[in-house]
């Protein structure tokens, strides 16, 4: 009698609630680091707090591929730089309404002043 599958393929753990060492139902939350960049795991849900108890189990049994890898560590570093120059955009956006403004004012004074004179 065969087994349960071909012998390369790898049993996937169980996806269900696991509890963490303060007995609450852990997050499934997203590494963004070099090294595991997009993969998850569960983490303690008070991991922010004093009282956390920092469990960590991977969600996920493998790694992404290469190039995987590769894609998400250049997206996740692009974030900054496009922050960035939306940032500047705003700024320049921000800048652009005032000037305009200063002018329509500027204009409507000279035709006041047209209107007075002429």
């Amino acid at each position: 009698m065969q087994g349960d599958g071909s012998g390369s393929s790898r049993r996937r753990q169980n996806y269900g609630p696991k509890l963490c060492f303060c007995h609450l139902e852990t997050a499934i939350r997203q590494g963004w680091t070099d090294k595991n960049p997009g993969r998850r795991f569960y983490g303690c849900p008070r991991f922010k707090e004093k009282n956390g108890c920092n469990f960590f189990a991977w969600f996920d049994e493998e790694d992404g591929t290469l190039w995987q890898t590769r894609a998400l560590i250049e997206a996740r570093d692009e974030i900054p730089e496009k922050t960035e120059k939306i940032e500047q955009l705003e700024d320049t956006i921000a800048d652009l309404r005032t000037n305009l403004e200063k002018l329509q004012n500027e204009e409507e004074i000279v035709k006041k002043f047209e209107e007075f004179y002429v």
